[in-house]
């Protein structure tokens, strides 16, 4: 069974996505990975190097490549960093801070003469105890409008918006207010002509780090109602939601806090999951409370999550009293609660009110299985795996069936799933790994489920496909007559013998296969 932070990142990503980043773990594509302030920042070699930022709140990810956001490189960096191979930047900080005034010298030094472009930004750089002259401000003001001049008839690409989120963050405490919303009405009077950060061959969006570091730096401003109503007037006068990522940087908890005393118009900008986030990170932990308790509109398991982040305790007094079974079992196997999530599983399944709560959600049921292997409580564990096959089955996740049935031992009961075709819900290997169970007891209708496998496989013309068509061939082998598994793999040449990459796997394992005339050798070496 995967790891349970395996499990977690699959279920941000998908099966197909975490396979390959998987491999790009393995094959040690990531160049560096460095977490700092609950995020990851890497390079991952795919065709070029492609920068990768995750939040480790959530795994979400963005990258520079094409596919733009929770993609294979964000699962590689991912990977990386629970592996152990990361630099801690929060550890580095803390070494930092901990100098003296000639020890920190010396590090900036050297690192400037590693890389003296870093000038360009310490340069303007300034605390935000220091007081911004008016000069600077004057300074700021010409070189915000020289910026934005570069993209007001231009294309605005991915570039810009790196280089310009950077001068907004270094200089966000020398930022005024005036300085912050003459960028927002600029980016969204403007956005038609510069491409609103939209790349259309790729169909993603590109301009969030610009209005998130603009977020930072208004939250830090002496703030009003006024100036709450001027954003208010933006958003309405924005007609492609450029503002959206700008509204949801008001969520994290540096913000939040300093935005609390405006909670009011915060509520009217934000969703109410993200309203309630807000609260919670602000510290008006009872508003957030009541609104998890009374609220309709969210879902069981944001309205579970929210409460977890007030009190453990109550929050799962809540999800009892509310029905989040689903929500409660997922959360005891993630916390390693294995005794728990079985248990309430076999209380859920047992009472037919109760019951009427599980919904289709594979990933809860894989869960519950991996509890299952961990539990110490082993009494009536054959009860609950029925039962899990049982649910299971009634949601067509016949993979899950596949692994629950084989640790029952009941052929009888897998013989259910012979024939179901390959799905989504129940992949290749596991249509594979049940055969290849059955195969003595029920050797016709294997044999013929395997046969009908491999053409289909072979029609997909992929590598993948190829390498498991070769395997239901091979598990043939071992149920036929030599002679006749031999008629069976000629027949098949003759049909696809066009197909190099196939054969070449036969060829591998000591089968070599050749027409000559319009008849079909084969030479098998043991």
């Amino acid at each position: 069974m995967k790891s349970t932070k395996e499990k977690e990142i699959q279920r941000v990503y998908s099966k197909a996505i975490f396979e390959r980043g998987f491999e790009y773990f393995k094959e040690g594509r990531v160049l560096n990975a460095i977490e700092f302030k609950e995020k990851l920042f890497g390079e991952v070699v795919g065709t070029v190097r492609y920068r990768t930022e995750v939040d480790l709140d959530g795994f979400e990810s963005k990258c520079s490549c094409p596919y733009g956001r929770n993609c294979k490189h964000g699962v590689a960096l991912l990977l990386q960093y629970f592996n152990g191979e990361y630099i801690d930047g929060d550890e580095i900080m803390k070494r930092l801070e901990g100098m003296d005034k000639e020890e920190l010298g010396g590090v900036i030094e050297k690192l400037i003469s590693m890389n003296p472009e870093s000038l360009l930004y310490l340069g303007p750089y300034q605390t935000g105890k220091e007081k911004t002259s008016e000069k600077r401000i004057k300074s700021l003001d010409k070189e915000i409008r020289s910026r934005l001049r570069r993209v007001e008839y231009t294309y605005a690409d991915a570039d810009f918006v790196d280089d310009f989120a950077k001068f907004i963050k270094i200089n966000e405490d020398a930022l005024t207010k005036e300085h912050i919303f003459y960028i927002l009405e600029f980016l969204i009077e403007n956005s038609e002509e510069y491409g609103y950060f939209y790349d259309d061959y790729l169909d993603s969006y590109f301009g969030d780090a610009i209005f998130e570091n603009l977020c930072d730096a208004f939250a830090k401003k002496e703030l009003r109602e006024e100036d709450f109503e001027r954003l208010n007037e933006l958003m309405d006068k924005d007609d492609y939601d450029m503002l959206d990522s700008f509204i949801s940087r008001m969520v994290a908890a540096e913000n939040a806090i300093r935005l609390k005393d405006f909670d009011g118009y915060i509520n009217e900008f934000l969703d109410e999951r993200s309203y309630i986030e807000f609260l919670v990170n602000c510290g008006l932990v009872e508003k957030a409370r009541k609104l998890i308790e009374t609220e309709t509109y969210l879902d069981e398991e944001s309205r579970f999550r929210l409460y977890l982040r007030i009190d453990r305790d109550d929050a799962v007094e809540f999800a009892r009293k509310k029905r989040f079974y689903p929500s409660l079992m997922r959360y005891y196997h993630e916390i390693g609660a294995h005794d728990e999530a079985v248990g309430l599983f076999k209380e859920v399944v047992t009472d037919k009110q109760k019951k009427k709560q599980l919904k289709g959600d594979r990933y809860l049921y894989g869960d519950i299985l991996d509890s299952i292997d961990k539990s110490e409580k082993k009494d009536e564990m054959d009860k609950v795996l029925r039962s899990l096959f049982e649910v299971c089955y009634s949601f067509k996740y016949y993979g899950l069936c596949v692994d629950a049935g084989i640790r029952l031992g009941d052929k009888g009961l897998m013989r259910k799933l012979i024939d179901k075709e390959s799905s989504y819900y129940f992949d290749t290997e596991s249509k594979i790994k049940l055969l290849e169970y059955l195969s003595e007891e029920y050797r016709e209708e294997v044999e013929i489920e395997l046969k009908e496998l491999a053409e289909s496989l072979i029609k997909e013309k992929n590598n993948y496909a190829y390498e498991k068509a070769t395997e239901c061939v091979f598990l043939l082998r071992e149920m036929m007559d030599k002679e006749e598994w031999e008629e069976y793999v000629k027949a098949l040449y003759g049909k696809h013998s066009r197909k190099i990459n196939l054969w070449s796997r036969f060829k591998k394992r000591g089968v070599d296969l050749r027409m000559k005339k319009g008849v079909v050798g084969i030479e098998v070496r043991r």
